[in-house]
């Protein structure tokens, strides 16, 4: 069946819009990698686990992905180290000739989107200090403890200590070890845990500011004398009356503070959304350097760390963005900016979401806009780029939706979420492993496309049925053709091996007028391994 018709997502707000000269043109890239996540909970039956990893080798993925949780290899006791289940974990990965890709979870496991298991942090850490200056508190005085706060002093100390433990007692599987990933935050992610289950929030709800301990009101108070030094300039940017230090607050009322003329728009708003990122952005330089210190001289692997997908409130028309804005994520760029200096890899989540309810009330979700600005702003900014889904999935249309990202916008890879739903209770494949390992192995050829007889003398372009080559989409993709001096057409791009497609030529001119290639779809199955080529005339 021919497919002469294109889609178009539409750019919202300040988010990048493409044009002919962003358009996505990647493909898959030389060394993409495909990643898939353990189960969350302890493996008991390690022969079937195994079983399992060699399936999912034999399918084309690379490494198996694991959380080491906090919980269980400190427990007992500050310095205590029991990392006798991991250790036969790792040499169960690498009997399986996967590799395997290490988390270091100093995060809880329960509470969060698809925890199945209850790994809560040391409980010995309370003992430590006050919750006022460990812990977050959100703007309707809910506690969390799912994870230390950033600017608990003794959040790094303990962090390094695991650090540390991890380095010395894996040494051995350098070999193994692919990449090292870090605990931000909540579920792992560097954010606050502004939208918990466990306090009340339900999709697509703001969530809440998490700024209300002592701990944190100090630590804003400080910033703010670092920045202006005396409550007179401080009266005179904000237009307030201050007369100490201790006056000073957050936000009472989050959704009155981000309505649309509301105070975030403010002096006083505009310093308290750069604290509250820019508290992120500090943690995440301490903990990249503390990884680094012990990681990069005994596995020399890329370390990375994630962040949430936030998709929904991007639209709201009386809060855009108020829950992105809970979470932490202000200004994307600034943010990305630190992972650069941090020197580590990014993952992103929600790459299975499309853009279906962008201007649906309540949820005005935008994920697939989403996924494409921090994609671009990772691809300039020359950051190592992974994806995530951020659901469980089991159609091929979000499968197809993943594809149409990771080989579109520069991703170097691909985590799926998570491998119980690859397998069934007796251990065989399930659909969904079929799926993935059609849609995203890791495998991939250059394939070389050549066009003669072209009735143009610019702007030739290949598109077609994968997300590979586009989905259909030449509005969005441009996978473009180069004129040789015999006057055909020709072009090499990295499409997966042993796949079959379907794609057509087209043309575009200086306004972007595109030109279908007449008749049916053309067809090709690309070799095993190797190199392809088709030839054909327009």
């Amino acid at each position: 069946m021919e497919k002469l018709s294109t889609g178009v997502f539409t750019f919202m707000f300040y988010f990048v819009p493409l044009s002919s000269d962003s358009a996505g043109i990647a493909e898959v890239k030389p060394d993409y990698r495909l990643y898939v996540m353990a189960p969350l909970g302890e493996i008991t039956d390690w022969d079937a686990f195994r079983a399992e990893l060699e399936l999912l080798k034999e399918n084309g993925v690379y490494a198996i992905t694991t959380d080491i949780w906090w919980g269980l290899v400190e427990s007992e006791k500050d310095n205590q180290f029991d990392w006798s289940y991991y250790q036969k974990y790792s040499e169960t990965v690498e009997a399986s000739g996967l590799k395997w890709v290490p988390i270091l979870s100093t995060h809880q496991c329960g509470g969060n989107v698809g925890d199945d298991c209850s790994y809560p942090i040391p409980s010995w850490l309370w003992k430590k200090d006050s919750a006022e200056n460990m812990a977050f508190k959100s703007e309707s005085g809910d506690w969390n403890k799912e994870v230390l706060a950033p600017w608990w002093q003794g959040t790094s100390i303990q962090y390094e200590e695991l650090y540390r433990s991890f380095a010395k007692n894996f040494s051995d599987k350098r070999n193994l070890i692919a990449k090292i990933y870090l605990s931000a935050g909540p579920a792992g992610e560097l954010r606050y845990p502004s939208y918990q289950k466990t306090n009340g929030w339900k999709y697509p709800g703001r969530g809440e500011l998490q700024a209300y301990t002592d701990g944190a009101k100090s630590d804003f108070r400080l910033s703010m004398k670092e920045k202006y030094a005396s409550i007179t300039k401080l009266n005179v940017a904000w237009g307030k009356r201050y007369r100490n230090w201790d006056e000073i607050q957050p936000p009472n009322n989050g959704d009155e503070f981000f309505k649309v003329g509301g105070a975030i728009d403010t002096a006083f708003g505009i310093d308290f959304m750069k604290w509250y990122q820019g508290t992120l952005e500090k943690h995440l330089a301490s903990i990249s350097r503390l990884a680094h210190k012990h990681f990069d001289r005994v596995f020399k692997v890329p370390i990375g760390a994630k962040i949430s997908g936030v998709h929904w409130k991007m639209n709201d028309p009386f809060m855009p963005h108020s829950a992105e804005y809970s979470a932490g994520y202000y200004n994307y760029s600034q943010l990305l900016d630190q992972f650069k200096k941090s020197k580590l890899a990014l993952t992103f989540t929600c790459l299975e979401m499309g853009d279906s309810a962008a201007q649906t009330a309540p949820q005005y979700s935008s994920p697939k806009t989403l996924v494409a600005q921090i994609a671009t702003l990772a691809t300039k900014k020359g950051l190592s780029l992974n994806g995530e889904n951020a659901l469980a999935i089991n159609d091929v249309g979000s499968y197809d939706n993943i594809a149409e990202m990771v080989f579109n916008y520069g991703f170097d890879g691909f985590t799926f979420l998570r491998m119980s739903y690859l397998f069934d209770d007796k251990g065989n494949p399930t659909a969904e492993l079929r799926l993935l390992a059609d849609k995203l192995q890791s495998k991939s050829i250059p394939v070389t496309f050549t066009v003669d007889n072209v009735p143009a003398t610019r702007g030739v372009y290949l598109i077609g049925d994968r997300g590979e080559i586009g989905r259909w989409n030449p509005v969005d993709y441009e996978y473009k053709l180069t004129q040789s001096e015999k006057g055909n057409w020709s072009g090499t791009f990295r499409l997966a091996a042993n796949q079959s497609y379907q794609f057509k030529f087209l043309m575009k001119d200086e306004n972007g007028k595109i030109t279908w290639q007449q008749g049916a779809n053309k067809n090709l199955t690309t070799p095993m391994a190797g190199k392809g080529a088709y030839t054909s005339s327009w």
